[in-house]
């Protein structure tokens, strides 16, 4: 496990948000959601405008790569120096068919 070596090494500490979905609200006919809080360590870098399709109303600047061990999915909260992002769409990397590490690009929640 190669990258747990990186993790431990470079990996900044991150408040997790996890975010499960319950039953139907019966009055809204939606699902009601719950989060789930821990911190956990993640390698983190900036993303440069050529490597993301920014869009409207917001610069590169607003944008994260997350690099983890954890089960991060989609619309997900990360927590990064103060900062809150949503998780955009994470993909698995594999070695010798065995989960090496997530990676996801998150943006930056606007108020």
């Amino acid at each position: 496990m190669a990258f747990h070596r990186i993790l431990r090494r470079y990996g900044e500490g991150v408040v997790w948000r996890k975010r499960m979905e319950g039953a139907i609200d019966t009055e809204t006919g939606d699902r009601i959601v719950t989060w789930s809080t821990e911190t956990i360590k993640a390698v983190v870098q900036r993303v440069s405008a050529g490597e993301i399709l920014v869009e409207a109303g917001y610069t590169s600047e607003d944008y994260i790569r997350v690099f983890v061990t954890a089960d991060i999915q989609p619309k997900d909260k990360v927590a990064y120096r103060n900062v809150e992002y949503e998780v955009l769409v994470p993909e698995a990397f594999y070695l010798r068919g065995a989960l090496e590490y997530r990676t996801a690009l998150c943006r930056r929640l606007t108020v």
